[in-house]
């Protein structure tokens, strides 16, 4: 159990990063830190909840998560730790609804608020870095086999936002735009179960912004021109609208401002 996985908003031109994976070695040296992300915006809590479900797909049981994208830091916000019911997953980071995804689909099998000051960095912990003081040595020793009720009185309900599943009413889908990629790639919350009868070259109307653009169903990429738009299923199961080495994104006039606030309308 010595795989943490670490996710954060706050970019690589600081000192915050390094900093915490330092916390991690001082209290567990044999520790395996992967970065998941810590450059996909800030404070979008919405995005980064979304990322972390369709990382957290290809982590090994028992992998500890720690996350944190926490606008409110130092606030009456709680610092927790969770474990998951599939697949023995250790999530730790700020109770703001940045684990509403990942509880949906592996469940909760315990979470607690991170109160015991004898697993912290610091007692005297700062009011604005619980990555450095709170949530990474904690994380650190979960990784070493500590059980997370060491760490603080059981919560009784955790924080999620408000999640609209896709609609589904004859051949018309309504589901939730979450995030666009550094390629502009559109993310939905419509997995591919949803649509399993949806025929490949099948064209689809896609209302995205007030704007509307006739796509095809396609496997991949260069299966349209390049510069056309298209509809697929991503790598993570989810339906995704894209365009051939171009942009997405900006063919329908979006930016960070939209992300988790607009709805896409398939016509099938």
């Amino acid at each position: 159990m010595n795989l943490v996985a670490f996710l954060t908003d706050w970019g690589l031109s600081s000192y915050y990063v390094s900093v915490c994976k330092s916390v991690i070695k001082r209290i567990n040296k044999n520790a395996d830190i992967i970065d998941i992300t810590h450059s996909a915006g800030h404070f979008n809590i919405k995005k980064y909840a979304a990322l972390i479900l369709r990382a957290a797909r290809d982590f090994e049981e028992g992998t500890v998560f720690l996350c944190v994208v926490d606008p409110t830091v130092g606030s009456s916000r709680k610092p927790i730790a969770l474990k998951t019911s599939k697949y023995n997953y250790y999530f730790v980071g700020p109770d703001n609804g940045l684990f509403t995804f990942l509880m949906q689909e592996f469940g909760v099998k315990e979470s607690v608020e991170l109160s015991d000051n004898r697993f912290f960095y610091k007692t005297d912990y700062s009011s604005t870095f619980h990555g450095r003081d709170i949530f990474a040595p904690v994380a650190a020793y979960i990784s070493k086999g500590i059980s997370i009720d060491h760490f603080g009185p059981k919560t009784e309900k955790l924080i999620t936002f408000d999640v609209q599943k896709p609609i589904i009413e004859d051949n018309k889908v309504i589901c939730d735009y979450l995030y666009s990629d550094d390629f502009g790639n559109i993310e939905t919350n419509l997995s591919s179960n949803y649509l399993e009868h949806l025929d490949i070259g099948k064209e689809v109307t896609v209302e995205i912004n007030g704007i509307k653009e006739v796509v095809r169903f396609v496997k991949n990429y260069s299966e349209v021109k390049k510069g056309e738009l298209l509809l697929h299923v991503d790598s993570s199961g989810f339906y995704e609208v894209s365009a051939n080495q171009s942009n997405a994104a900006h063919k329908f006039n979006l930016t960070d401002d939209f992300e988790g606030k607009v709805k896409i309308y398939l016509e099938l």
